[in-house]
């Protein structure tokens, strides 16, 4: 090969080299970390949780992230508060960055910052089999906190966790710029909204440009210190309460305990754990000067429907879900409620990625109980979500007949009373607290 033609096949293929680069790098980095000896999760290289964990366990209990979430994020936004504003962006990276770095160890940040390196370059520029390579290092990603686990036997649930949530804010920063529906962006922006260390390891999933810096007035201290004391309620509920709830064992003849103690009581401690991180990572970022969407807006569980159930239970990942796989599969409306059913199976599916305890799975005949125990729990769920579309449609075309025909029996039969909305309400409830328990699961392990 002459040297201009070396030039030339350089220069048309830089990007794809880089790319390949950056993926060996990230293979030596992994072999490298696969030497050191075992350590025990999310272990830094600084002494913070040593230092720390004595003091936060007394509120948060096993929870330390989220202490040190707090306590990191008041110390920066005071900081943040004398930084003029067109240099808070950077001064955030640089925090976030910290942050990482002090809340698990220098490799997995390292390997983290890597994919996140890929992923921009896919997003960004045009190249042979960007989308392949874009795909592959997504499910390297979320698949990360299981590899590093069964290769190296260490386990970061805070970079599990952070996975699952930046996969969906980068798939849909490549597909927008994609679809040119989104202006391609630098990479120190890019960073800068994958790392924002609020919402890191604990969501919301906002769209990339939301969140912009403004001047912290007092509304934004009241409000943030409020929902901060809201978290912080919530967690001691969770560790001095709701927490020591003995769990009852599934039994056809205790099924009334099972249902209030086991059912009712992870349902409640469900949602205490995730809105009490959201209510602190709205309330950081409000002292910060941020703004970052709800992901309850309203009490999920107090819903007449599973549809409404739905739109306030993580409703910034069911709309991404809404929007990046329902639209797109419902173009040609056909099979609607099997694609509303596959929305709430995909939600399952992703719990296979991130709990500590599927990660950590001991052979493969427990792997597959697991798949087949958030496979259940999709169909229940997303079954009952179809099943309640399907006979709001029957009702509302049913409902208009009877208003043409019998206007009076109408008013009586369709009325939207307080008794009707407690009665859906508890309904609701209940579908949703003993579906988060895969009831199809512990049917058919009953049977056989």
């Amino acid at each position: 090969m002459e040297p201009q033609q070396k030039k030339n096949f350089f220069s048309r293929n830089w990007k794809v080299i880089l790319v390949v680069a950056g993926i060996l790098l990230l293979l030596i980095l992994l072999i490298l970390l696969g030497s050191r000896k075992a350590v025990s999760p999310d272990v830094s290289y600084f002494p913070t949780k040593d230092i720390l964990e004595p003091y936060t366990r007394l509120i948060f209990g096993d929870y330390f992230n989220t202490a040190l979430l707090i306590a990191f994020g008041l110390i920066f936004a005071v900081f943040l508060y004398f930084i003029p504003r067109r240099f808070k962006l950077k001064a955030v990276l640089t925090a976030s960055i910290i942050f990482l770095l002090i809340s698990s160890s220098i490799g997995h940040f390292l390997v983290f910052f890597l994919f996140v390196a890929v992923l921009y370059a896919c997003s960004n520029y045009s190249f042979k089999l960007r989308a392949m390579i874009f795909w592959i290092t997504e499910a390297f990603m979320l698949a990360s906190g299981m590899i590093f686990y069964r290769l190296f036997n260490y386990y970061s649930p805070f970079y599990s966790f952070a996975s699952y949530y930046t996969m969906f804010r980068s798939i849909h920063y490549f597909v927008d710029v994609k679809q040119e529906s989104l202006q391609k962006t630098g990479f120190i922006e890019y960073i800068g909204y994958l790392f924002y260390f609020p919402s890191f390891s604990h969501g919301p999933v906002d769209r990339i440009g939301v969140m912009q810096p403004q001047d912290v007035t007092k509304g934004h201290l009241i409000f943030g210190l409020k929902r901060i004391f809201y978290g912080i309620a919530k967690y001691l509920l969770l560790v001095y309460a709701l927490s020591q709830i003995e769990k009852v064992p599934f039994s056809f003849w205790d099924i009334w305990r099972w249902l209030f103690y086991t059912a009712y009581g992870n349902a409640i401690q469900l949602y205490v754990l995730l809105s009490g991180d959201i209510d602190i990572v709205i309330g950081i970022s409000s002292l910060m000067g941020f703004g970052v969407s709800e992901n309850y807006p309203r009490v999920p569980y107090l819903q007449p429907n599973l549809t409404k159930f739905w739109q306030n239970w993580q409703s910034t990942i069911v709309s991404w879900l809404t929007a990046y796989v329902y639209f797109p599969l419902c173009r040609n409306k056909k099979h609607v409620y099997l694609k509303t059913m596959l929305i709430i199976m995909i939600i399952g599916w992703l719990h296979l990625f991130y709990l500590p305890e599927i990660l950590q799975f001991k052979g493969l005949n427990q792997l597959i109980e697991f798949i087949l125990y958030y496979t259940l729990w999709g169909v229940f769920l997303g079954g009952a979500l179809a099943l309640s579309k399907l006979l709001e449609k029957k009702k509302s075309g049913s409902k208009q007949g009877m208003e043409q025909k019998h206007p009076f029996i109408a008013k009586i039969l369709y009325a939207d009373t307080i008794f009707t909305k407690a009665l859906t309400t508890f309904i609701t409830f209940n579908i949703i607290a003993i579906g988060w328990l895969s009831p199809l699961y512990i049917l058919l392990r009953q049977f056989t």
